[in-house]
């Protein structure tokens, strides 16, 4: 919702791969899309868009190198410029005919602050909490562990590699009371769009 090394610009990539994924910290992908440093704030007066207030739940999912990052859960922004998110990341690695693909599914929490303009939203990640839910291989549980335990090294890592990615960067396609656009560039010089919808639940796992 990574990494050892990443391209200063506005964006770089960090994308999950999930059957090498401590070698490949610097792949792993968070929530909302690819992280990359974004040192200029928006032009804002204040740094607070009113038009993106509130809980919003999303759903989605983006290509990474050899699979694809899925996220379903809720982001919640607050007038202090605060944020939370929560929900849950699925990563699937596509392995090499015969084998079936490998999926990981963690519990994601986390919080940080927010800035936006009318074109653009930053949001940086100040704490998060990772948790393997769930592997799944052609579609079969393998495993199911205890998510109130103490990170294993690699949710360890992954947490760590995610707070190391300072912030990161959208433009705001549109705002609508029920609904938010944004665009977000993908790992491969592509764009995806993220469609929220505003909700009064936060996402229940």
């Amino acid at each position: 919702m990574k990494l050892s090394k990443f391209r200063v610009g506005w964006w770089a990539s960090i994308v999950a791969g999930i059957v090498f994924l401590i070698p490949h910290l610097r792949d792993v992908s968070t929530i909302l899309g690819p992280l990359a440093p974004y040192m200029v704030q928006p032009s804002t007066s204040d740094g607070l868009n009113p038009k993106l207030l509130g809980l919003w739940y999303e759903e989605y999912q983006y290509p990474q190198r050899n699979g694809v990052v899925g996220f379903e859960g809720t982001t919640e922004f607050f007038r202090n410029r605060t944020y939370r998110i929560n929900g849950l990341l699925k990563s699937t690695t596509f392995l090499p005919v015969p084998l079936s693909p490998y999926t990981t599914i963690y519990n994601f929490d986390g919080n940080g602050e927010w800035q936006a303009s009318d074109d653009e939203l930053v949001i940086k990640l100040l704490s998060v909490r990772m948790r393997v839910a769930a592997r799944l291989l052609a579609g079969m549980t393998l495993k199911i562990r205890d998510t109130s335990r103490p990170p294993s090294t690699e949710e360890a890592e992954l947490e760590h590699g995610l707070l190391m990615a300072q912030s990161q960067r959208y433009d705001i396609r549109s705002t609508k009371k029920s609904e938010v656009v944004l665009e977000t560039n993908g790992l491969f010089a592509d764009s995806y769009r993220i469609n929220m919808t505003r909700t009064k639940q936060v996402y229940m796992r």
